[in-house]
């Protein structure tokens, strides 16, 4: 994947230093839509590419696939467009990703007035292998790769919950090197790539829920708490007040629809939260308490040690 036709090479301005990872390769170059700063790194199993976009006006870039490619896509910052050879126009906003099939040829990317940046990660078959045999349209996007189809193909974006961008933000600041370093980015990416498959087949799940007339407000409700859990603020006043509806009538549904209270459920989700920050060795208890709205912190405790034993 490469910007065309390539730009002019000119010097990184200094307030875009603090992006670059200390393990990509950085060129900042000047083109008609304005200018890029592109990292790059290379490796036989996988490549990733950091695209940052500066625009004055709306534009368009032009990227060349030599080969058919499949791509994981996170918009860190949207939103942008992509218009797939084969396939059509495909939309990220902030805070998405997805994954797709890109055919070999010229595709087009479509840009606002502005500042964009996109992470383009590019396995190889082997690292797609177990995620096609757990989804059939992963399979489909596997097939198009291996048969080098001519048509475009395009997963459903995702929103970027907190473990996605946890994952990310431990990559982008590994300051391994050599074997250690191809051995991070493997793992990061194999775990982005699962984050996404568990979101899509949590989307596939809502999917069946019995349907009424606040299925959809509910399931917005509970997508906004899996992106970033918070005891504090998601409570029943909050969403009532948000949507509309009264406290009694958002209770009631929410627990017909998912089978726990409103309270349970943002309990549960702030739990696994925490256990997954345990994985931190930076972060002590306090702060993770406070991560997920605790300002008691034996209330957290008891919580948390009443979720491990639960979950063992």
């Amino acid at each position: 994947m490469e910007i065309f036709p390539k730009g002019t090479p000119t010097d990184v301005p200094d307030r875009l230093m603090p992006f670059i990872a200390g393990w990509a390769t950085a060129s900042y170059t000047k083109h008609d839509f304005g200018h890029l700063l592109l990292q790059v790194f290379m490796y036989k199993r996988y490549r990733i590419y950091i695209q940052r976009f500066i625009t004055e006006q709306a534009a368009t870039a032009h990227f060349r696939c030599p080969v058919g490619t499949a791509v994981l896509q996170l918009a860190i910052m949207g939103p942008v467009s992509s218009n797939i050879k084969g396939y059509g126009e495909s939309t990220l906003q902030t805070g998405q990703f997805n994954f797709f099939y890109l055919p070999a040829g010229i595709h087009e990317l479509k840009l606002g007035a502005g500042e964009f940046e996109l992470i383009h990660i590019v396995p190889d078959g082997l690292m797609l292998d177990e995620l096609s045999a757990s989804r059939e349209d992963m399979k489909r996007a596997l097939t198009h790769l291996r048969t080098a189809s001519e048509e475009g193909c395009c997963l459903t974006p995702r929103q970027m919950n907190y473990r996605v961008h946890d994952v990310l933000a431990s990559m982008l600041q590994c300051k391994e090197s050599g074997g250690n370093l191809l051995v991070e980015l493997s793992t990061g990416i194999s775990n982005l790539l699962n984050l996404y498959r568990k979101s899509l087949n949590d989307a596939e799940c809502m999917k069946q829920l019995r349907a009424s007339y606040y299925t959809g407000t509910l399931i917005t409700m509970r997508e906004e708490i899996l992106l970033n859990p918070h005891i504090q603020q998601h409570t029943l006043a909050y969403f009532a007040r948000k949507y509309n509806m009264s406290q009694s009538t958002l209770k009631r549904y929410f627990k017909e629809t998912f089978h726990q209270t409103l309270h349970e459920f943002v309990r549960e989700e702030c739990m696994k939260k925490a256990a997954w920050m345990r994985g931190n060795a930076s972060l002590s208890l306090e702060d993770i308490a406070d991560e997920v709205g605790y300002a008691d912190k034996s209330g957290f405790l008891k919580s948390y040690k009443k979720y491990r034993r639960n979950a063992s």
